[in-house]
């Protein structure tokens, strides 16, 4: 129980990183709001190890990071449409030139958005259950 509750915290506080982070996210300012989505986001992690434990699938980093990067996207997906004052909104990127590489500027959409966020959320998570792993 005290993992668990340690882990819940760990990947709460990397949600809320990685939340905000990005500019097109808009986080509750209620704060009953605030804690219900960083814990919808952080069990998507948790279930992401159940679903691949019955899918016989081996739990190592890549297959957590794809998991946990789908549910993840599901969780954004159904915060931005139930939770009150969670909002993904588009955002322009400008773009990135740097000698050798040059990406344009382009406008990020909120499906873009729930993606990126996913997959940030879900390496940071996988990270944390490797080093868990480890230890």
């Amino acid at each position: 129980m005290k993992k668990f509750f340690r882990l819940l915290l760990q990947y709460m506080l990397a949600t809320y990183f990685v939340i905000t982070i990005f500019k097109g996210v808009t986080i509750p300012t209620n704060s009953i709001y605030l804690i219900a989505s960083l814990i919808g986001v952080s069990l998507s992690a948790f279930i992401s190890t159940i679903i691949l434990k019955f899918l016989t699938i081996k739990e190592n980093f890549i297959t957590s990071l794809l998991m946990t990067t789908l549910l993840c996207f599901g969780v954004f997906f159904i915060l931005q449409e139930f939770m009150p004052g969670f909002v993904i909104s588009d955002y322009t990127f400008e773009g990135i030139n740097s000698g050798n590489l040059a990406i344009h500027s382009f406008i990020v959409t909120p499906v873009i958005s729930m993606g990126i966020l996913g997959f940030a959320f879900a390496f940071i998570g996988a990270l944390i259950k490797a080093f868990e792993k480890n230890s």
